[in-house]
């Protein structure tokens, strides 16, 4: 066999405008064997601390309307702490060292030796392979002191990087730039990785308002752009961290029992919702509605609890809407009703829909559904209330309003204030009425009520067999 793949070219893209050119996406073929990449090292704060903050923010926001990019924020690489990964990760080592102190291994044994998991594109999973070994080779530089085990705990660390964060950047277009912006203190070991992750033809941008790293690397240097601000802020920056849930990776799905046809029950879609008569409802009457909010406790196949979340009645015989996200993987689950000391526990797993982050099950309990809300749009500025179970807290009842409409891997989502928290997740989102408006999927973290729900229309295209239509 002859190896005739080459390696991804890289150009460093110089510029004055870093944040500017950093949002700027790079259409390059994806069968292109070169590709110009931004690395910027950009250090201190322009003007305040608050524009600062307020940059970031829309990049943020930018790239999670954006479909067709892949977009990552860290301000740290995720640790390894699972024995059996770290196992599985030295078992990799043992046979790349293999092939790293083999003076005479060819392309062949380099292409043949699997390195954690396959991209799509064979230019980059060569270039995956081929920078990898020269990572090693970075750091034996930097560390010339380094024994065997300290090496061997490095690359199961940065192997585990790689498992944790090629899938998100690399699972869409290869032909789009991929999107990493690190910010806070770098360890050397960090930095290396956003140097692969450049290599591959990412674009990077290591923000930190207090100053550079020390002691960098020579070949990181001379591969980066450092840019520096008007001026250095030296205390702590805290940062809302924005938590799209259509970027959760649903845990694989065991197997699905009873799964019902789309035909069982009565379609009753061409009922419409009459109020042009109506009053809004007090809190009062709004809390009330908790009766069709319930709590849900995943378990496996061991009789753990693996999570909780929250669900919705969508019918009276029992048929309950909730995320993905909450019940994807479990083996059963157990339900409970407000005013109701018994749990009530099923493995009716009967539809999902993977994009949505929806999915419904089912209870052998007649119940009140909640009415979804069909006729016209929700407006910016309008009352909403949520009803979940935050952090195991059942049923609570809070109020804010509809805050914006954002695109989320091309799926539209309701963005609202009302508090929630984990736990929130498959709860109802009603309009002053009592309809359901949206399905609470997820939002900002650190508390900042900037929260995601998926919105009725799509509830109704997943769930219109199942939904129970009331006059």
């Amino acid at each position: 066999m002859i190896v005739k793949t080459k390696p991804l070219k890289i150009q460093l893209k110089q510029t004055q405008n870093p944040l500017e050119d950093f949002v700027l996406i790079n259409n390059n073929n994806q069968t292109a064997v070169s590709k110009e990449i931004l690395f910027v090292r950009y250090i201190g704060v322009p003007n305040t601390i608050e524009h600062y903050i307020d940059n970031i923010k829309r990049i943020d926001e930018h790239f999670t309307s954006s479909p067709n990019t892949s977009y990552l924020r860290l301000g740290g690489l995720e640790a390894i702490s699972n024995k059996n990964d770290i196992n599985r990760l030295a078992n990799i080592w043992d046979n790349w060292q293999t092939v790293i102190d083999n003076p005479s291994a060819d392309k062949n044994l380099i292409y043949q030796t699997p390195l954690c998991l396959v991209l799509d594109n064979e230019i980059l999973e060569w270039t995956k392979k081929i920078t990898f070994i020269k990572i090693v080779a970075m750091y034996k530089k930097t560390n010339p002191n380094s024994n065997a085990t300290l090496l061997k705990n490095f690359v199961v660390k940065f192997l585990n990087w790689i498992e944790a964060y090629l899938p998100k950047l690399f699972k869409k277009s290869p032909s789009l730039s991929p999107k990493v912006i690190f910010i806070g203190d770098i360890k050397h070991h960090e930095l290396l990785f956003l140097y692969f992750l450049s290599r591959l033809g990412c674009d990077v941008c290591y923000m930190n308002p207090k100053e550079d790293i020390v002691n960098l690397c020579p070949e990181i240097e001379s591969f980066s752009t450092r840019y520096t601000c008007s001026a250095l802020y030296s205390a702590d920056v805290t940062i809302p961290e924005f938590i799209p849930a259509t970027n959760i990776e649903p845990i694989p799905l065991a197997p699905i029992p009873n799964t019902i046809s789309q035909s069982v029950l009565v379609n009753t879609t061409k009922q419409r919702q009459k109020l042009v008569n109506a009053s809004e409802l007090s809190y009062e009457q709004l809390a009330g509605l908790s009766n069709s909010v319930v709590m849900i406790k995943v378990y496996d196949e061991e009789n753990k609890i693996m999570c909780s979340g929250s669900g919705v009645i969508i019918h009276s015989s029992g048929y309950i809407l909730t995320n993905l996200h909450v019940v994807g993987g479990g083996h059963y689950y157990s339900v409970i009703y407000e005013n109701d000391t018994q749990e009530y526990l099923t493995d009716h797993f009967i539809k999902y829909h993977q994009l949505y982050d929806l999915a419904i099950i089912k209870v052998d309990k007649d119940c009140s559904p909640l009415t979804l809300k069909t006729d016209d749009n929700l407006v910016r500025g309008q009352k909403i209330v949520a009803i979940g179970s935050p952090l195991g807290l059942f049923n609570s009842f809070s109020d804010g309003i509809v805050s914006g409409f954002r695109d989320l891997d091309s799926i539209p989502m309701i963005q609202f204030t009302a508090p929630i928290s984990n736990g929130s997740s498959g709860g109802a989102l009603l309009d002053m009425f009592g309809r359901l408006v949206g399905l609470i999927t997820g939002g900002f973290d650190r508390g900042q009520n900037l929260n995601l729900a998926v919105p009725s229309d799509k509830i109704y295209e997943f769930a219109q067999n199942f939904i129970e239509h009331t006059n």
